[in-house]
């Protein structure tokens, strides 16, 4: 459904270099003012002990900063290495992924978007007790569907099909505790008339349908796609976890949450 593109192992490369490269402005900048308000006043002034922080949120938001100052970050940074959350240099596990999605006390209501033809479900994707609704723009046959909630039975949790469009769906707000997907969102290329920022809107649908609190894991096979779930629509506040691992693979996942 997606086609594999090499893993960008320069890139990723030379994204680590700049950021090495803007942490050393950024506390060669904060040493200086040191300096200068000892000369000047016969005490370090309060301003470079905050830069010094080593509190990684604060240290990251410096070294965004520091980047996009050099306007280096706009032609070959990636967007990772300059954002206020921390992408994990990890390969990716697809189970693990949902397995954190789905952390959560009780029987959880899970919409599990791009579903295809369900094979996903004999991955173990899924805990028992869950409810698992499937929404997908093309219908399973009923070899495949029967296959699949005989699977699901079996292994203690509920799946049903929906038919629908992603960028329309038709669940009220708040529906679920945790939507899922995989190797979905790579799809608004391949639409025979494309929309723009389709993404986008796919995303937006599932954090409309998501309850407060609720939780957002993905999978996929887009480059920064973490800046459409994350900048664009869930926020920074959101972020349980990003990973990704160019060096490896081209895929990238995390868990955001609704907040």
């Amino acid at each position: 459904r997606c086609v594999y593109m090499p893993a960008p192992a320069l890139r990723f490369s030379v994204c680590l270099l700049l950021t090495s490269v803007a942490e050393a402005h950024v506390f060669a900048h904060a040493r200086a003012i040191a300096v200068a308000s000892v000369r000047h006043t016969g005490s370090v002034a309060a301003a470079p002990a905050a830069a010094l922080d080593s509190n990684p949120v604060s240290r990251r938001l410096l070294l965004r900063g520091a980047v996009w100052a050099t306007g280096v970050y706009s032609s070959v940074g990636s967007a990772a290495c300059a954002s206020a959350y921390t992408v994990s240099q990890v390969k990716p596990s697809e189970k693990e992924t949902y397995e954190v999605a789905q952390k959560g006390d009780g029987a959880l209501r899970v919409l599990w978007v791009g579903a295809g033809s369900l094979s996903g479900v004999f991955k173990g994707l899924f805990p028992a007790g869950n409810e698992v609704v499937a929404v997908d723009l093309v219908r399973p046959d009923r070899t495949d569907y029967s296959a699949a909630t005989t699977y699901a039975a079996e292994h203690g949790y509920q799946l049903r099909f929906e038919q629908g469009d992603a960028t329309k769906l038709k669940f009220p707000d708040g529906s679920f505790d945790v939507v899922v997907s995989s190797m979905f969102l790579c799809q608004g290329s391949e639409l025979d008339v494309p929309v723009p920022n389709w993404e986008e809107i796919v995303v937006s649908e599932i954090q409309r349908v998501l309850k407060p609190g609720g939780r957002f894991g993905f999978y996929e096979h887009i480059e920064d796609i973490d800046k459409v779930i994350v900048d664009k629509v869930f926020g920074e506040r959101s972020v349980i976890r990003v990973q990704a691992y160019p060096e490896r693979t081209n895929v990238i996942a995390g868990v955001v949450r609704k907040v």
